[in-house]
């Protein structure tokens, strides 16, 4: 039972009474809350991902070709052997007719 006491005040109190902390559900609501952290925390960084990709995907989608950007295209069918390109027995051949000398 409660121990009664006086107080500052003249009249009569009953002792407080601590009780004993359970640990055991303290400790499983701390580790449910950090499993909760963790899943939330997981959760909105997948969704940002996605976003995040999607977003980079569209934006990719709008560029304009810029002059730079068709010279490269330009370029790159050249080395690929598109347009442009002939083969060497050809070119040597161009070569010898445009300056008339043969080795």
């Amino acid at each position: 039972m409660a121990e009664i006491i006086q107080g500052s005040d003249e009249k009569a109190q009953a002792r407080p009474r601590y009780d004993d902390i359970n640990t055991p559900v303290v400790v499983m609501w701390g580790f449910i809350s950090a499993v909760l952290t963790l899943v939330a925390i997981l959760t909105i960084s997948g969704v940002y991902n996605v976003w995040s990709a999607s977003w980079i995907k569209t934006r990719q989608g709008q560029f304009v070709n810029q002059p730079a950007r068709e010279q490269v295209i330009q370029q790159k069918k050249v080395l690929q052997g598109g347009e442009g390109s002939i083969a060497i027995g050809d070119a040597m051949k161009k070569v010898v007719e445009q300056y008339g000398k043969s080795h």
